[in-house]
């Protein structure tokens, strides 16, 4: 039997609207959450209250409206699980206006705090345990709320990827390179979704995951198998599905279909017709003003990894038009760096990365592979150069006494 997935056209972020809609998804896909315990798991990546991270992260209007649904459907217990790299998992919910949405509907659950266990999988590529929350494991159903968008790093975020923010943020650095497939692909098998709603009323598209610009398809995009939700996610958004390499290592496994003729969608018209080739993230450097400089190793310089990590921040600033406060800035990434200068200010010099060990004395190394998204930026800020997030002074002052 073909995986069934649900197209519907949902043009904005009304939170009755949607629990409608998914109460609907539910009942024609059968899924039955009476009595159960579900383990709900949204994309979050940067503290900023809707609408500033309309194309980042999954909304809480649409969180609210699944959650409202599973609440009506008799669903036992709901947890609604994410963490941060950047603030206390606290802070960050309250930034994100999730306690107004959840209460009295689910609960607030902070992986920062969860009691972990560690699960073996048969088969790995490269890794062959993880740490995981063991709610996940105890609950009756374990639901995906992606928001579908470009990554610099995999070239999608979508249901599988979504797996990644399970981890606690040093876990997730580990083959965080040119292996960072082959760990997504592994990590997937230790618990697949039940059910997965994807978050495409608005994507995100350019310089993903942290800088993507929002971009309207008016859908939301729902089913029962997680690989085949993921291949319509990407055909939406002008990918093959098969240059997605997590993707079709699962595939290879067996755990569902990446061809679209192998996939039962309802409201098929709606793929063609809302299709958009998003605006894939740029990992070369060469849109930069010339006083920020980027000198790029000729063999060792993956995307996946430090040189990812080296655009992403660097977006931060290039997308808001602010790239010029760096000027004098150089930053070295990877091996060999071919006509390296002499004369580098050690001072505006950033040396980023183990395979760029060799040039540390050029200026300041950052040494991990990759390095821990925080460290570029700390340093930058120990030297007066805050990046300019989309994040509000007061929601942060909201959330943290909210906490």
């Amino acid at each position: 039997m073909k995986p069934k997935v649900f197209l519907v056209d949902q043009q904005e972020y009304k939170m009755e609207e949607i629990r409608d809609q998914a109460k609907r998804i539910f009942a024609e896909a059968g899924l039955n959450p009476a009595g159960k315990s579900v383990f709900l798991k949204p994309s979050f990546v940067y503290p900023a209250r809707p609408p500033l991270n309309i194309g980042v992260v999954t909304q809480p209007k649409l969180i609210g409206g699944v959650v409202r649904a599973l609440h009506d459907l008799g669903a036992s217990r709901i947890d609604v699980a994410e963490d941060t790299f950047i603030i206390p998992s606290e802070v960050f919910f309250g930034v994100m206006g999730m306690r107004a949405v959840l209460k009295g509907y689910a609960h607030p659950f902070y992986l920062s705090r969860a009691k972990r266990v560690s699960v073996e999988i048969k088969d790995p590529m490269v890794q062959s345990s993880f740490v995981v929350p063991r709610r996940l494991l105890e609950a009756d159903l374990f639901i995906s709320l992606p928001k579908i968008k470009v990554n610099i790093f995999t070239k999608v975020t979508l249901s599988v990827k979504n797996n990644l923010g399970l981890l606690r943020p040093k876990a997730r650095l580990p083959h965080h390179h040119f292996d960072i497939h082959k760990k997504i692909a592994d990590l997937y098998q230790v618990r697949t979704p039940d059910f997965v709603i994807a978050d495409s009323i608005y994507a995100g598209e350019g310089q993903g995951p942290m800088s993507a610009d929002p971009i309207h398809f008016g859908l939301m995009v729902a089913g029962a198998n997680g690989l085949a939700v993921d291949a319509v996610s990407a055909h939406l958004m002008g990918f093959d599905p098969r240059e997605i390499e997590h993707l079709l290592y699962l595939h290879e496994k067996g755990f569902g279909p990446l061809d679209l003729s192998e996939i039962e969608i309802q409201g098929r018209e709606l793929l063609e017709a809302r299709k958009k080739t998003l605006k894939r993230p740029r990992a070369d450097f060469s849109d930069l003003p010339d006083s920020v400089r980027v000198f790029v190793g000729q063999e060792h310089a993956c995307v996946e990894g430090c040189r990812g990590m080296v655009r992403n921040f660097l977006d931060q600033w290039s997308t808001k038009g602010k790239a010029d406060q760096l000027a004098g800035y150089n930053f070295i990434v990877g091996k060999p760096v071919e006509n390296l200068p002499s004369g580098l200010n050690p001072w505006k010099t950033l040396v980023i990365g183990d395979c760029a060990v060799k040039y540390e004395k050029h200026g300041i190394f950052i040494p991990g592979c990759p390095v821990p998204p925080l460290h570029l930026p700390i340093v930058m800020m120990a030297k007066g150069k805050k990046p300019p997030v989309q994040m509000r002074i007061r929601d942060f002052i909201i959330g943290s006494l909210g906490y």
